[in-house]
């Protein structure tokens, strides 16, 4: 791309130009690197009092949960919880969808699960392996504004189960939503079907 028309596009829409980069994911096995031929992608759901946030993302035109890529160091659940924070303002912490078998020790430390797992090919030049967790507000921070963070999304707003046949989004969106909506683990937040 000439460097004229590269800050033309940049101008009008930095992120168009950022999704449209392939980012690979490497594995080193101290030898070798080679590219998994996957993007990890994290999402999550909150669910308030029968409503699930969800953000209007910009270059998909529709409403999905709040996430994105994953970012060097970071675990699955962390890159969640980061996304969900810098499209939504909210301070939150991933809920996971399983016990927890062992408890954290000097070797191990135990990661959110999440309650769905996918491979996305729509939208992506690479497909998406992406991972959607619970999330939950961190304790102490219940009365925080949501406040959407414009250069990565148009708006955040709730809906309700009687929302979702007429939302703009993917299926699968609207299926996870439905989902998240009555089985979230916090029982007293969950929508009444």
């Amino acid at each position: 791309m000439e460097v004229a028309l590269f800050a033309r596009e940049f101008k009008k829409s930095p992120w168009a130009i950022v999704a449209d980069v392939s980012r690979s994911i490497l594995i080193h096995d101290g030898h070798t690197s080679r590219d998994v031929g996957l993007v990890y992608i994290c999402s999550g759901y909150l669910v308030e009092q029968g409503k699930v946030l969800l953000v209007h993302h910009n270059r998909f035109d529709k409403w999905v949960p709040p996430g994105g890529h994953i970012e060097p160091g970071e675990s699955f659940a962390g890159t969640a919880v980061r996304e969900f924070k810098e499209e939504t303002g909210l301070l939150v912490e991933a809920i996971s969808s399983q016990p927890e078998i062992h408890p954290a020790d000097a070797n191990a430390t135990p990661e959110p699960v999440p309650f769905y797992v996918d491979v996305e090919r729509e939208g992506f030049a690479t497909p998406a392996l992406v991972q959607f967790f619970f999330i939950q507000r961190r304790p102490g921070t219940q009365g925080q504004a949501v406040e959407a963070q414009l250069e990565e999304v148009h708006g955040a707003a709730w809906f309700g189960l009687e929302d979702l046949d007429d939302l703009k989004t993917f299926d699968q969106v609207r299926s996870l939503a439905r989902f998240a909506l009555l089985n979230y683990p916090v029982a007293g937040e969950r929508a009444q079907p």
